[in-house]
């Protein structure tokens, strides 16, 4: 998974040693697949949470887009699409559980960064009446051809602020141990 991800390994530690014990007295010393799933889904709803609220997992608001501040398409800060949002899954492993997104831009907003972008050229569509219009809606037109001017946009460097979403907050911690506390009352006889 690239992108960003958050890893929860158990191994080495004191509470893998603990689960593989009472695994074993139970007769299944190398199968915590369930409990790693039951906490990756735990943990990606715990993400979802704080998209809704635009939180970091230590609960300081993120900070507010440009895009957001003006109010426009939705004006929720990282969610454009929705993609980034969407894309938050987990995947068991042997000794814990992923949970994460494979979405390339996802570093960058999960620990904020500096990009650049080159000079470059972009095409301009103009409606009947000279205005600025998407190029998806003038090739709707059935009349005649589409003004069109060409921008030059010089190079620039943007700097973007850590938002952090993957992470585990104290709602996270209190629902890992009802899991926890699940799996072992299911595994005990």
């Amino acid at each position: 998974m690239s992108g960003a991800r958050i890893e929860i390994a158990l191994e080495g530690s004191a509470l893998r040693t603990t689960l593989g014990a009472l695994a074993e007295r139970l007769g299944d010393a190398s199968d915590l697949a369930d409990l790693h799933d039951a906490i990756g889904a735990l943990l990606a709803d715990g993400v979802q949470r704080r998209f809704i609220a635009a939180k970091d997992p230590d609960g300081t608001p993120w900070v507010e887009s440009d895009r957001a501040k003006a109010g426009a398409r939705g004006g929720r800060t990282l969610t454009d699409t929705g993609r980034l949002q969407h894309s938050i899954t987990w995947s068991v492993e042997a000794d814990g559980v992923l949970v994460g997104t494979n979405v390339e831009y996802a570093a960058i907003h999960q620990f904020g960064g500096e990009i650049e972008q080159s000079a470059r050229a972009q095409v301009l569509a103009f409606d009947g009446q000279g205005r600025f219009a998407a190029r998806k809606s003038t090739r709707r037109r059935k009349t005649g051809s589409v003004p069109i001017a060409i921008a030059q946009i010089g190079a620039r460097r943007i700097t973007l602020p850590a938002r952090p979403f993957l992470g585990i907050d104290a709602e996270d911690r209190a629902g890992l141990a009802g899991v926890m506390q699940d799996w072992l009352e299911a595994a005990l006889p």
